[in-house]
């Protein structure tokens, strides 16, 4: 009767194991197989074969049951429609933006951003020092997907965009295919827990607590993957880039934007270079004065010398004129 019992046992263990082999991934599946086969392979006694060969035929049963179907339906989406609106699409915007009230753009896309819902990740202003040196200011900012056109279009009207582009990233297979398996992880561990709650024997009580632990490692690292594709499917992110100058050029549609553009531009350069002029002669007044002190006190001792010079060459003159005059009067003709 023993005999018949155990092999009752040894010919029902296969299709268990085909069971737990179909809830779990193939490496999760041969671990469930070895901790089974170490559970049901000599290492419960003869004394309580009878009752292994009833909780594997429960198992059987429950397995083959409705409830077990519903429970390892991984339930999917359909990712073949063309629906925008079941994909799972990462938006990234990057924008730029010129303006010459920096400090009211920049208080007026803080609170844009807070009305849409949104909050600022990160930012960095940049606000050198000295002469015609001009503020920054760039940040990235996560905006309700729901919201990002509505944020996009009132940025627009705050100051001049002078680029913008968009990435649409669709994680729609892999977002997909990462559920799936996670729900297959769930079942798998719910499955060893139940052996785990029948186990007597130590060694076999060990090997599945460090299934479970393998098995939750890898549940959690799914879940946190997912919750990230959530948070950036739920919060796009956008890359904002503001700079201030002195003038805001119009878009270049028209030939007349055209003109006025580069009259505009050549205008503020002749004015900049009347200002750069002034700047350096101001800047540059107390080396003016001392260069001037030297080149006036080097102009008087050049002045001095020529009167020196000239007042020697008029003397000497002289002298010769009365030594000629002397000369004719010793003449012995006279």
């Amino acid at each position: 009767m023993m005999k018949k019992k155990k092999t009752i046992s040894l010919l029902l263990l296969p299709a268990l194991l085909f069971l737990l082999a179909g809830c779990g991934g193939k490496g999760a599946a041969q671990e469930t197989f070895d901790a089974t086969a170490d559970l049901y392979d000599g290492g419960i006694t003869e004394t309580s074969e009878e009752a292994a060969a009833v909780d594997m035929g429960a198992s059987m049963e429950y397995a083959d049951s409705p409830e077990a179907a519903k429970e390892s339906a991984a339930p999917t989406p359909d990712v073949t429609k063309n629906d925008l609106s079941a994909r799972k699409l990462i938006r990234t915007i990057y924008l730029s933006m010129e303006t010459r009230r920096f400090d009211v753009l920049k208080s007026q896309m803080e609170e844009t951003i807070s009305a849409c819902g949104g909050y600022i990740e990160n930012s960095d202003l940049h606000a050198p020092h000295g002469e015609r040196q001009y503020r920054s200011y760039s940040l990235t900012v996560r905006i309700p997907t729901d919201k990002l056109d509505n944020f996009m279009e009132k940025a627009g009207q705050l100051g001049t965009i002078t680029n913008q582009s968009e990435n649409v990233e669709d994680v729609t297979l892999d977002y997909v295919d990462k559920t799936a398996y996670k729900e297959s992880l769930e079942t798998e561990y719910k499955r060893v827990n139940e052996l785990l709650e029948k186990a007597e024997d130590l060694e076999q009580v060990l090997a599945l607590e460090s299934k479970l632990s393998s098995l939750r490692y890898e549940i959690n690292s799914y879940e946190s993957q997912l919750r990230t594709y959530d948070n950036l499917i739920d919060y796009s992110t956008v890359h904002i880039q503001i700079s201030e100058v002195e003038y805001e050029e119009k878009a270049p549609d028209t030939i007349g934007s055209r003109i006025s553009n580069g009259f505009s531009h050549n205008l503020y350069a002749v004015r900049n270079f009347f200002v750069d002029l002034f700047v350096v002669l101001v800047s540059s007044l107390p080396t003016l004065v001392l260069l001037a002190a030297f080149l006036c006190i080097l102009l008087l001792l050049l002045k001095k010398l020529v009167k020196n010079r000239a007042k020697r060459r008029l003397q000497r003159l002289q002298e010769e004129t009365q030594n000629e005059t002397l000369e004719k009067e010793d003449a012995p003709g006279k």
